[in-house]
């Protein structure tokens, strides 16, 4: 006779089904523990100089803030235990000799010696009953704590403690048979000025810390600071001069690499101006030969077109050349902005075109002059060649100087303006050069903007064509 087994999965016939679970909760987990991680991150200080103090002061006074407590919890919590066992034990020897030789004249000497041996006033209320018991805010946790647990524990009689003290005493009232004892004892015998002596001497000591670790991270972040302002000058085109590496061995390695990739650039402009030198030569000597070639030829159609194509030549070599050369050679030098815009203009309204300038603020910055007139004149042209009007305007930004330059004309697609920066891209697909150009103007306009630590940017103009917004940071 067959039985039937109840089928029961294996564990490993039961592991697919639980690990999806798993891992879903791990990796949402995760993911929680990552934006919280991000969100720290962002309320993390931002400059190297209060990273590195901190690194240094935290650890400092979380340090000092654990020696305080234990010392609070340990040694004065132990010495206030103490010193309120003694004053409590002098007010119970107090009130047994009141007990044993009861009068006024034996009282008189008990006070006196409590007076001048325990350093407490006594004071006799005969029938007096003690005031009700409150407990308002202590007016110290652990002094109030270690007298009342001592007066509990050794004194076994009714008693108040006036839990407002006034001149720094502490008033003790005592309930005996035949009425109430006072005792006025001064703070001084319940704890220790040390404790405010250890206290000062660590907030001194974190305080001088704090600013011992200001002055040593200052000090250790002024060559990255150097470096970062001759960084951004080599960015900005500007002149940079010779400094020698200093600091930490980090800073030092640093310094080394911006010199090396300073004499690297430098090279490869030298050798790039050199090569450009020898192709300008080896172009100009054929094209001089085939312009004397042609003014032998008989005048005619042919001639003609020959002469046109040669100068077409020479413009397009010229446009490379200007294009590779980058007026990198040049020196920036102190320039008004708004001259440089207005000779623009100038330029422009002599050949009968509309031009307008909107200045405003002070618009002097250093940079190369010859190259930026360049950038200029190659925005307005190419706006003038496909426009009526442009305009053009300067403003004095907090950190930059913004020039734009607006034309009425079609303007070009949003989706197609990075590409006409490329190099020899034209949106004219004639390549025809009298229409259009060789595709080098915007490309060398923003190439000089670079140089000079800028940006170049197309938008849509307010006056319905395109507006080109040229940034250099001052």
């Amino acid at each position: 006779m067959s039985v039937e087994r109840s089928h029961e999965p294996s564990l490993a016939e039961a592991r697919p089904a639980v690990r999806p679970a798993t891992w879903s909760a791990r990796l949402l987990v995760g993911w929680r523990r990552l934006r919280l991680g991000r969100k720290l991150g962002k309320l993390a200080p931002r400059t190297l100089f209060v990273r590195a103090t901190l690194a240094i002061v935290v650890p400092a006074i979380l340090l000092q803030l654990i020696a305080t407590f234990v010392f609070y919890e340990a040694l004065w919590d132990n010495v206030t235990r103490r010193l309120s066992r003694s004053v409590v034990g002098d007010i119970k020897l107090v009130v047994a000799l009141h007990s044993e030789f009861p009068g006024e004249a034996n009282f008189a000497w008990i006070v006196q010696r409590a007076r001048a041996d325990v350093r407490m006033a006594v004071e006799f209320k005969p029938d007096a009953k003690l005031p009700e018991q409150s407990r308002p805010a202590a007016f110290y946790s652990i002094l109030e704590r270690e007298l009342t647990s001592a007066l509990d524990n050794y004194l076994g009689l009714p008693y108040y403690l006036d839990p407002a003290p006034t001149d720094r005493r502490v008033l003790i009232a005592v309930q005996v048979s035949d009425g109430v004892i006072e005792f006025t004892a001064p703070l001084g015998r319940l704890y220790t000025t040390s404790s405010w002596a250890f206290v000062t001497a660590m907030v001194g000591s974190a305080l001088v810390l704090f600013g011992l670790a200001t002055l040593f991270v200052r000090r250790e972040l002024q060559p990255i600071r150097k470096l970062a302002r001759i960084a951004d000058a080599l960015g900005k085109g500007r002149d940079v001069a010779d400094f020698e590496p200093e600091g930490s061995l980090e800073a030092r390695q640093a310094g080394r690499a911006f010199l090396t990739m300073r004499e690297r650039l430098r090279r490869q402009i030298q050798q790039r101006t050199e090569m450009l030198a020898g192709v300008s030569h080896d172009l100009r000597t054929p094209l001089t030969r085939m312009k004397l070639g042609l003014a032998m030829l008989e005048e005619g159609p042919e001639r003609r077109e020959l002469e046109a194509d040669v100068l077409d030549m020479e413009r397009m070599i010229e446009g490379y050349l200007a294009f590779a050369r980058g007026e990198g050679d040049e020196e920036p030098v102190l320039v008004d902005v708004g001259e440089l815009l207005e000779e623009v203009a100038d330029g422009a309204r002599r050949d009968g075109r509309a031009v307008r300038v909107d200045l405003s603020g002070d618009l002097s910055i250093k940079l190369r002059p010859v190259a930026m007139k360049r950038c200029l004149s190659n925005l307005v042209g190419n706006a003038l060649r496909h426009a009526s009007r442009v305009e053009l305007r300067a403003r004095r930004r907090k950190t930059a100087i913004e020039i734009t330059v607006d034309d009425d004309g079609p303007g070009i697609p949003a989706d197609r303006r990075e590409d006409a920066f490329r190099p020899f891209f034209r949106l004219d697909a004639s390549r025809n050069p009298r229409t259009g150009g060789v595709g080098l103007g915007l490309t060398i306009a923003r190439d000089v903007v670079r140089s000079h630590g800028g940006e170049l940017h197309l938008e849509d103009a307010p006056i319905g064509g395109l507006r080109a917004r040229l940034r250099l940071p001052v």
